[in-house]
């Protein structure tokens, strides 16, 4: 069994819109009761952890209310950054040997058999992500222009959940902590100390929506 953290506290400036994107209404559902209505019906699932920005507690608390979520544990406060927020949702957790799933609140067409693959290899493992490759040429740019093409061999894009034993997450996010580091992701906090992440294959659908084109594809995809 796993506990999931879900943060939902991202302003997502990138989208345009009044509201962060994870509340934003698709089909009459805001964008986040999508996610944890994946991690409400996993059979492995044991709680949420769900971490949203202050001023949209009461209206998280009302759609979880609305929409039937019953395995929401509790409702944090969400950070100055990401890593914060993860922090901030792994406060309230004490069991050691608890295997954490830390997925984004925007990725809500993961599909189930990832979720149990990655928390399958985090049992084995200790830790893992699920990713794609890369599927396009790479390039890196510099002032508006080409600079070199990247070879794409052993490249990966990264998505989530990302599995993580308890004692390893709360470990390593208390070091980077304490000294003022920031990742953007587990696998890189994981990673600058010292640990090995497997890697899980992942999906093309569980992409994370970030722009007002994401919004419209996952529209004509997402159900529930």
């Amino acid at each position: 069994m796993f506990i999931a953290i879900i943060p939902c506290a991202g302003m997502g400036k990138r989208m345009g819109k009044e509201i962060p994107k994870q509340f934003i209404s698709l089909k009459g559902i805001p964008l986040f009761i999508y996610t944890l209505k994946v991690f409400e019906d996993h059979p492995l699932c044991k709680g949420i952890h769900l971490v949203v920005p202050r001023d949209f507690k009461n209206f998280v608390k009302e759609a979880i209310t609305k929409f039937a979520i019953k395995r929401v544990l509790n409702i944090h406060e969400g950070g100055s950054t990401r890593q914060e927020s993860v922090y901030n949702g792994l406060r309230d957790i004490i069991d050691k040997e608890e295997v954490i799933l830390v997925h984004d609140g925007v990725r809500p067409l993961v599909d189930p058999k990832i979720v149990t693959e990655v928390y399958k290899a985090t049992l084995k493992w200790g830790a893992a992500i699920p990713v794609i490759p890369v599927r396009d040429a790479l390039i890196e740019g510099y002032e508006g222009y080409l600079l070199r093409p990247i070879n794409r061999e052993g490249l990966y894009l990264v998505q989530t959940p990302q599995g993580i034993r308890f004692s390893i997450l709360k470990d390593c996010l208390e070091k980077a902590l304490r000294e003022g580091l920031f990742f953007s992701d587990e696998s890189s906090l994981l990673f600058h100390y010292g640990y090995k992440v497997r890697l899980v294959e992942g999906s093309l659908k569980n992409f994370k929506i970030t722009y007002p084109d994401d919004l419209v594809l996952a529209e004509k995809l997402i159900s529930i």
